[in-house]
């Protein structure tokens, strides 16, 4: 393996960390909308709810951040958003491509430089998807529910597999090099592939819709 490939894998490794991958929903209020009164919890009115009513403490709708802050957060998810889609198209390629060269090589060719070149480039998109969520300031002890838990927790499965498809692949090339059997690595190679695309998809599918 290239040492661009060691060094984009870790600089992949240093973005993500142990930090899963996932999305916010933003929400904003059209000023011509009707708007929703909340008050304090201590407070009784008559023209308005308690944060008791609508089953909220106090400090489920107080913010840590500030406006600016707040205000960078939206910009950077929404970027985030646009390279998860981005990095989905990617994949699809990546994986579209990946599924004739198998059978090319199936066929005696050792031509993979197509579906390598995608997989690196794939995997240098989603971790720049990555950094901008994961540098995005963030409200503390923030619980996250729904479709974003969700989205949340497949990052933890494609995730790694964004890291040992293309490495996988890498072995592959080698052994097409240096003409060795390639044994059941395309099998295992394919299978994470197909893993990871689904995981991916879906991820970007509950977060979306």
């Amino acid at each position: 393996m290239g040492l661009n490939k060691f060094i984009l894998v870790g600089l992949l490794l240093m973005i993500c960390g142990l930090t899963p991958l996932f999305a916010e929903n933003t929400f904003q209020l059209n000023e011509y909308q009707p708007r929703l009164v909340v008050a304090d919890a201590n407070v009784a009115s008559d023209d308005s709810l308690n944060v008791n009513d609508l089953g909220f403490s106090q400090a489920d709708v107080q913010s840590d951040l500030s406006q600016k802050d707040l205000d960078t957060r939206e910009d950077m998810l929404k970027i985030h958003q646009i390279l998860g889609l981005t990095t989905e198209g990617f994949l699809l390629t990546e994986f579209v491509v990946g599924l004739a060269t198998a059978k090319n090589v199936a066929n005696g060719s050792t031509d993979t430089s197509l579906v390598t070149d995608l997989g690196w480039a794939t995997l240098a998109v989603y971790s720049a998807t990555a950094a901008f969520e994961m540098f995005a300031p963030k409200p503390k002890n923030k619980k996250h529910s729904g479709n974003t838990a969700i989205h949340e927790a497949l990052s933890w499965i494609h995730l790694p597999l964004m890291v040992l498809v293309p490495l996988t692949g890498d072995m592959i090339n080698d052994r097409l090099g240096s003409h060795q059997p390639l044994g059941n690595l395309p099998v295992v190679h394919g299978v994470m592939a197909t893993a990871l695309v689904l995981t991916y998809s879906t991820s970007l599918l509950v977060i979306t819709f």
